[in-house]
């Protein structure tokens, strides 16, 4: 049959290729019972990815063996198992072409074919299996684990390596040798636990005691039922900042940067602590500032993370050298005339943080409206500066903070790549 000839020809197995009986009659009942369905329950009921892929693997794998084959057979011949591998593939590229919710949400970015249809389902569902498995296991298991993971991982990614050295030398050019191969070991390490935690963050917010450390949280008390902005970086864990608003009583909006990869977004907002509370997440896509804008009016609370690398900001200093920074945070608080709130996020031993509460400060003022905004957002560079010059290793490096990436692929060096940021 031609789809025989198909996946014995095109095979995505890791196993070896065995004789595979898949009819034309098999794969347009499997349409007709799976693909379909699961089409209008997505499309018109609004369901959430994670229940679209639950329910075509579950009818999937009832009719499989309906179809195809008997149960003592599916279970123990590695020939079905095959197809049943290569057919969630199928599934999970079926849900990247019919993800409707998240076209209508945010606008696809120019992909290639390959990254769109074959790189990012794979992605996305290596991305939820290795969330289950975290899941699944204890939370200091799971961090453990997931650090160890890192730390192994880490020697492996050679770019990302090279380009930690780079920003490194830029950050800290005095730094010997030693002490930088550290904070690089230490923050593979410490991305490991990030991908592992969030898993947890639920449990963690149930046993918060246990786990967190809050710092002058009185703050939040103080600035309850009034509109404010808030600043946290890539330290630690990041969405355990969603625990204390919770504790608090104060729902939240986060601006966040929407993955590439549109189908691992759930995962990307798990990490910054969706779930916890009422806290809520706004993509830096279009009208997010208007979003944003709507929020604060009403007496809300916004979020950001102004620490990575922004192509359209406003030129600032970072460490010294030259970067884009986002100008958001400053215009929004010039705008409405509200402080705001510094949160620093200190991973201490394992799962184990320590959360501050800086003390919230005005944006500038003056006739100068965007100077004002300059001005603020280096005072926001330069605190978020200071936290990182406390705890190197906690930080993401792997961010082209100083925008180097072009330079260190044409093979310019360290050196020149600072001469440029200068």
């Amino acid at each position: 049959m031609v789809f025989e000839n198909f996946f014995n020809k095109f095979s995505f197995d890791i196993l070896p290729t065995l004789p595979i009986n898949v009819s034309f009659k098999g794969v347009f009942l499997l349409f007709l019972f799976v693909f379909l369905p699961s089409y209008i329950v997505y499309a018109k009921q609004s369901l959430q990815r994670k229940m679209i892929y639950l329910f075509d693997v579950l009818d999937f794998f009832l009719f499989y063996i309906c179809i195809f084959v008997k149960i003592e057979d599916f279970l123990f011949d590695r020939g079905h198992l095959t197809v049943f591998a290569k057919t969630l593939y199928i599934i999970l590229l079926l849900g990247a072409i019919l993800d409707v919710e998240d076209k209508k949400s945010f606008p696809y970015r120019k992909k290639s074919f390959f990254k769109k249809y074959i790189q990012h389902p794979i992605e996305s569902f290596f991305s939820h299996i290795l969330y289950l498995i975290f899941k699944i296991l204890p939370v200091n298991v799971a961090s453990f684990v997931g650090g160890k993971l890192g730390r192994m991982l880490g020697h492996t990614q050679r770019w990302y390596n090279k380009l930690m050295d780079a920003n490194l030398n830029i950050a800290f050019p005095r730094k010997k040798a030693l002490e930088k191969e550290k904070i690089k070991k230490d923050v593979w390490e410490m991305m490991g636990r990030y991908v592992s935690e969030p898993a947890h963050f639920k449990h963690i917010y149930r046993n918060y005691e246990k786990y967190l450390t809050l710092e002058n949280d009185d703050i939040l008390e103080e600035l309850k039922g009034k509109p404010f902005m808030v600043f946290i970086s890539h330290c630690g864990s990041v969405g355990l900042v969603a625990i204390p608003f919770a504790l608090h009583k104060i729902d939240g909006t986060i601006i966040y940067k929407f993955p590439s990869n549109n189908l691992t977004n759930k995962l990307v907002i798990k990490s910054f602590g969706d779930g916890i509370g009422k806290l809520k997440f706004l993509p830096n896509v279009s009208n997010g500032t208007k979003d944003a804008m709507r929020i604060l009016s009403s007496g809300g609370v916004v979020l950001a993370v102004p620490d990575q690398k922004f192509k359209t900001g406003i030129d600032t200093k970072f460490f010294g050298a030259k970067v884009k920074s986002p100008v958001g945070v400053a215009k929004l608080a010039g705008h409405f005339n509200c402080p705001i709130l510094p949160v620093q996020i200190i991973r201490e031993k394992g799962v184990k943080h320590r959360i501050v509460f800086h003390k919230p400060f005005m944006p500038f003022k003056s006739k100068d409206k965007e100077m004002d905004a300059i001005k603020t957002t280096q005072k926001i560079n330069d605190v978020i500066e200071g936290w990182i010059k406390e705890n190197p290793s906690q930080w993401f490096w792997v961010h082209d903070r100083w925008n180097i990436k072009a330079s260190l692929k044409k093979g310019k060096g360290d050196k020149n790549a600072t001469k440029n940021n200068k």
